[in-house]
């Protein structure tokens, strides 16, 4: 409808002049145009104040973080936290925020806050948003390198008050340390500030460096279980967006709060984090995981253990060793699988034992039908050994499936403390997992870690020198612990009573022995060599150290204390089958023609006497037995032994490998000497650079240092005489040097990429 400013004003049509508006005497011949100019404009006014209003608002909201915000939680964005059903109206008013980014106190919209001494319902199901954790988020973001996913940031997250102070005397230890960040998330629904329940527990800045995030979001002790649980998966997700934590440490799971529990396991699940539950009145026992880095904790899952036995004839003594794996402590710990090799003429002891014996111990009752842990294998008759069959037979029993599957070798004397398990995991995540060992070319001597410290060399007579604190590749441990007498050492042994052996090592050997036992089979001039290890021993000892020597590698013994992590006891000792002598009447015997890859000896050894330490006590601590205050020295500080207890600096452990090789190479090899200049390639996890078979090809070797620094000299004085310009000259050289392999190329097995 056209309003009366454009209607004309005619006489003649008989209305009165004050029926219209007053004009002014000279009427722009524009006026129509300008009141719709000034319409535009007031309509531009408005829009820019909408935009002022929204840019505002944004800048309000951000200091907070919603659910579905900035993408951490965005599976959570369409959840309904509405109410159910219609809340009776308060009576008291609802006190809203002077601003957006103020959090709002008193009870939510349509509730009661409740009376003194009346619990607080929780029933409240809106919308989530977390108005103290974006501050905290952002500025540990940048001082911890949060945004990459591969960094030193460690989680607790923690819902209750009593968990709360359960875990800070842990996550503060951790916190000291120099190779983790730690974090410390508050949720759940509890409405203590944050400032005083660090100051009810006596936390501060000087004895604890964690940083600390208030991750609970708005009325938060109103939430329902529901929408309790969105908080901590919502606050999750946020979390993980700025710090991308490594691990996630909790309180036990029948500790915390039902809520906290689903919501932490559903998320990290979902993000593939790794969650640690700290089990109840454990705490102390699980002290030993403040000391490993952000990689090892990142890897707490990741390592598969299985447990190998074997029962030699008439021998109860295996009975000791199952009773002591069944009251060891596996709290917070998978237990390992149990593989057990049972000879023909089984003991009835052990038979009726193993009838009833269970395993995993403690089987969760919720999961009855779990599949059992224990893995029997029997043999059928009772055969002469030799040592090659004892060998193939031993190494047949168990096989990786990939690098992260060890085992932990055990025999039937053995008796284990109750934290043999918390050690072999301790040491394990340290020396295969953590980012030091990762990050360097020491990772690859190290074959497995023994439990027992033996008190002889592998002649079983000539005494074994323990190192002591002199010995150490480094003078840190005597100023900081003068009062340590023994250390743990690195020795070019094996040891048959209580090893864990690494899976890629172990894989190494089966293929080394695979090549050793067939090259003896197939050279009818092969001579039998010498015995370096005792006859007390099984024979497979004698050929690991035949790999260990060739590649340089070791295995970490522990240091003397006074109580051990394993016992070996004397009585009911068993010789090994392959050294065992035969009655003459019994039929099994060989033929005497059999070819033995080593010299045994005319008499059979006595049986060898074993120090017998008490074990380890229930009630003390690892980190209390471990000498350094329970931390695990590096590899290249500790003392390294050759198999005769000689000392050798780590430098040339590849150089005295590499010697050993070439003489294994010419005398059980059968290889040719090497050709000038020539040397054979050496792949990881294979050994056939140490045997020649007749059908060796040329990429099979690679030319020496030597020969290659000599060549790259040739070429560069011939490129530099036809060069005529020096820059021509540089180029020419730098280009084809890109080409030649490097000179400096070793020899050994590769290194893992840094992390």
């Amino acid at each position: 409808m056209l309003g009366k400013t454009l209607l004309p004003g005619d006489e003649e049509l008989g209305k009165k002049d004050d029926d219209h508006r007053f004009l002014p005497v000279r009427r722009s011949a524009w006026s129509g145009w300008n009141h719709t100019f000034r319409w535009r404009r007031r309509r531009n006014v408005l829009l820019a104040i909408a935009a002022l209003l929204l840019w505002f608002l944004y800048r309000s909201t951000g200091a907070t973080l919603s659910v579905g915000e900035l993408g951490g939680a965005s599976e959570y964005a369409d959840l309904d936290f509405r109410p159910r059903k219609p809340h009776t109206p308060s009576t008291v008013a609802f006190e809203k925020p002077a601003h957006d980014k103020d959090e709002p106190n008193g009870a939510p919209p349509g509730m009661v806050k409740p009376q003194a001494g009346e619990a607080v319902p929780h029933t409240y199901d809106g919308k989530v948003r977390f108005f103290r954790l974006a501050p905290s988020l952002r500025s540990a973001s940048l001082q911890t390198a949060g945004e990459d996913e591969k960094n030193r940031n460690i989680l607790f997250a923690m819902s209750s008050l009593q968990s709360a102070a359960r875990l800070i005397p842990m996550l503060c230890e951790m916190s000291m340390g120099k190779d983790v960040h730690v974090h410390a998330a508050l949720m759940g629904r509890e409405d203590m500030g944050l400032e005083d329940l660090l100051e009810l527990n006596g936390v501060n800045e000087e004895h604890c460096t964690a940083i600390w995030h208030d991750a609970r979001a708005d009325y938060s002790e109103y939430s329902s279980d529901r929408r309790a649980e969105g908080v901590v998966t919502g606050a999750m997700g946020h979390i993980n967006t700025f710090l991308h934590p490594q691990a996630v440490i909790t309180d036990d799971s029948q500790s915390e709060d039902a809520f906290f529990v689903r919501g932490m396991r559903s998320k990290t699940s979902l993000l593939k984090m790794p969650l640690i539950e700290v089990p109840k009145d454990r705490l102390a026992d699980l002290m030993w995981l403040t000391r490993l880095d952000a990689r090892s904790l990142k890897h707490w899952h990741t390592p598969k253990l299985d447990i190998l036995i074997q029962v030699p004839p008439a021998s109860s003594s295996v009975l000791r060793l199952l009773k002591s794996l069944e009251d060891a402590d596996y709290s917070g710990l998978t237990p390992p699988r149990i593989i057990l090799e049972l000879p023909a003429n089984l003991d009835a002891s052990v038979k009726r034992r193993l009838e009833k014996f269970e395993w995993p111990p403690h089987k969760d009752a919720d999961s009855p039908s779990a599949p059992r842990g224990l893995i029997i294998r029997r043999r059928i008759t009772k055969l002469y050994s030799t040592q090659e069959d004892a060998a193939i037979r031993f190494l047949e029993l168990f096989y990786p499936h990939n690098d992260d599957s060890h085992v932990l070798l055990l025999s039937p004397q053995a008796q284990l403390s109750s934290q043999y398990l918390h050690y072999v995991k301790y040491t394990l995540l340290k020396y295969q997992y953590s980012t030091y060992e990762q990050g360097g070319s020491t990772d690859t001597t190290l074959m497995g870690i023994s439990l027992h410290l033996p008190t002889t060399l592998l002649d079983g007579q000539s005494p074994l020198t323990r190192p002591g604190l002199g010995d150490m590749h480094t003078e840190r441990y005597m100023r900081r612990f003068p009062n340590v007498k023994k250390v743990p050492f690195l020795w070019q042994a094996p040891e048959s009573h209580a090893t864990l052996f690494f899976g890629e090592k172990w894989a190494a050997w089966y293929d080394f022995l695979g090549n050793r036992v067939l090259k003896h089979q197939s050279d009818a001039k092969a001579k039998a060599r010498k015995k370096e290890v005792s006859e007390t021993m099984p024979s497979w000892a004698e050929y690991m150290l035949e790999f260990m020597r060739a590649r340089g590698y070791a295995i970490l013994y522990p240091a003397t204390t006074s109580q051990a992590l394993v016992t070996v006891h004397n009585e009911l000792y068993h010789a090994p089958d392959e050294y065992t002598p035969h009655p003459k009447e019994d039929s099994t015997e060989p033929p005497s023609d059999v070819q033995e890859p080593f010299l045994k000896g005319d008499t059979q050894p006595p049986a060898p006497s074993y120090q017998e330490p008490p074990s380890l006590a229930p009630s003390t601590p690892l980190l209390d037995a471990l000498p350094f205050s329970g931390e695990l020295p590096e590899i290249l500080d500790l003392p390294y032994l050759l198999h005769t207890g000689q000392h050798l600096v780590h430098d040339q452990v590849y150089k005295t490998a590499e010697d050993y090789a070439n003489v294994f190479r010419a005398e059980v090899g059968g290889c040719p000497k090497l050709k000038e200049g020539k040397k054979p390639n050496v792949f990881l996890g294979k050994s056939a650079d140490l045997f020649c078979f007749g059908d060796e090809e040329e990429e099979d070797w690679e030319q020496s240092e030597d020969e290659l620094g000599e060549l790259k000299e040739e070429l560069d004085g011939l490129m530099a005489e036809e060069a005529g310009l020096h820059s021509t000259s540089a180029t020419v050289s730098s280009s084809t040097s890109t080409r030649m392999p490097d000179v400096g190329k070793a020899t050994g097995p590769a290194v893992a990429d840094v992390y």
